[in-house]
């Protein structure tokens, strides 16, 4: 079972990961990374956060198997991309985090070059800028109120929605 798993959660997207390299360790079999929401805290007994990460936060990876994740704060990340001058943190871990080894990092940008990512951005602020265009685009309801008047830079192209069979296994 993934950690996601013992989470309430939805899966409310996929990114593919085109790497040439085995995104789960010991299964070569997809590249496909779920964008999940929280629809719980995510916290451990000890009432820290597993991955700081609270309800309605969104996580690209951290299920199936395992895959690295990336936290994404919401609404505090679609602010301080969309927002001007929206500074109400003093480090960007406070609203999206990496969890991921210098080894999946590799094997992400790896992959994300062959989408258009380029080594002098840094990943993280590439992938967040994708996923928040694709969950303005997609679920507009939700987000758009949140959606200030700075456009992003990317248009979210990287991410589909999951299919009906995808949906339940994610």
């Amino acid at each position: 079972m993934s950690e996601i798993d013992t989470y309430k959660h939805e899966c409310l997207g996929i990114v593919t990961c085109p790497s040439d390299y085995e995104i789960v360790p010991g299964n070569n079999s997809h590249r496909y990374i779920p964008i999940y929401r929280l629809d719980e805290d995510a916290l451990d007994e000890n009432g820290g956060a597993t991955w700081g990460a609270k309800k309605g936060d969104l996580l690209l990876g951290g299920g199936s198997g395992e895959s690295a994740a990336l936290r994404i704060s919401i609404p505090e990340t679609i602010y301080f991309f969309t927002a001007e001058n929206w500074n109400a943190f003093e480090t960007c871990d406070e609203i999206y985090r990496a969890y991921w080894s210098a080894n999946e990092a590799y094997i992400y940008c790896n992959g994300y070059a062959k989408l258009g990512w380029k080594p002098t951005q840094k990943i993280e602020v590439w992938l967040v800028e994708h996923i928040l265009a694709f969950i303005f685009r997609e679920y507009p309801l939700a987000y758009a109120k949140l959606y200030g008047a700075e456009p992003l830079e990317k248009d979210g192209s990287i991410c589909r929605l999951p299919t009906i069979d995808e949906k339940p296994v994610w």
